[in-house]
């Protein structure tokens, strides 16, 4: 099997542990231990020596971005996914991805997310264009889906990648993972740098993946925190990549965050907000 997985690790060894043991024994298999704790650093590199698996120790905390291009500079195969650690693979799912892979056209290929409870959990989005941000700021929004901000996985813009593979090829023309950000919106970085290739993304249905979302981020963030963290680094991609126009888009779309926190009030709309303002003003 032609492909390098890199599983990216921080202070869990359980996880990490059932997510390797899930993946085909056939592929190069790379652990990158993200600047875990001495205990945490001790397990899981005795575990990788005893599944002949590869283990890299960051000696701090990398984020995602820069943690995945470590890990993927000691890969070997023409194949990468890179892979969070909250993650269980089902059934033949990475050969369905590398089959999506044959097909020239194709420059990143994703599954099917589940939660641990079997519940459809893949989530795709649209570029914030002017329409979808001005759709979202009007109302208009809640009446033509072509301007919601979320996709249908087939038809989405990008998805977000828990899993996702790559030629190693395609990794190198992109210049790896946008270390742009620290954590979130690196998926969609990901894939704007994928279609700015000429590729196209490949939704693989039948290829499943078990995710827990968020398991890193919640032993260290509370659901404001997170939603906050998650708004910033949407709106700042969202800005940065679409130049001039994707400024004026995420204005609109900010507006229309702004509004809606004023009529709901709750916390989590409120922590949006923060988010949101804080990802026009990031430099």
């Amino acid at each position: 099997m032609d492909v390098s997985i890199v599983v990216l690790a921080w202070e869990d060894f359980h996880r990490t542990r059932d997510c390797v043991l899930s993946l085909p024994a056939e592929a190069e298999i790379v652990v990158v231990d993200n600047g875990s704790s001495a205990e945490i650093r001790q397990a899981l590199s005795e575990f990788c020596a005893q599944q002949g698996v590869t283990y890299v120790q960051s000696g701090s905390n990398l984020g995602y971005a820069r943690g995945m291009n470590l890990g993927v500079r000691h890969t070997s195969r023409a194949n990468v996914i890179l892979s969070n650690n909250d993650i269980v693979v089902h059934g033949d799912a990475v050969a369905r991805l590398l089959t999506a892979l044959e097909d020239p056209e194709v420059g990143a290929a994703f599954p099917a997310v589940v939660t641990p409870e079997g519940v459809p959990q893949t989530e795709g989005g649209r570029f914030l264009t002017m329409g979808v941000g001005l759709g979202h700021a009007t109302g208009l929004s809640l009446v033509v889906p072509r301007l919601r901000i979320v996709a249908p996985p087939e038809q989405a813009d990008w998805l977000t990648g828990p899993f996702v593979a790559l030629r190693r090829s395609t990794f190198d023309a992109i210049g790896g993972v946008d270390e742009t950000s620290f954590f979130y919106s690196e998926d969609m970085r990901l894939c704007w740098a994928v279609r700015r290739q000429g590729k196209r993304l490949a939704y693989v249905a039948d290829a499943v993946i078990m995710h827990e979302d968020d398991a890193t981020a919640k032993r260290r963030w509370s659901a404001e925190e997170i939603s906050e963290r998650r708004t910033r680094e949407f709106i700042r991609a969202s800005r940065d990549l679409g130049g001039r126009r994707g400024r004026v888009a995420a204005t609109a779309y900010v507006c229309g965050i702004l509004l809606r926190a004023a009529v709901g009030r709750d916390s989590v709309r409120r922590a949006i907000a923060r988010g949101a303002v804080a990802g026009l003003r990031a430099s």
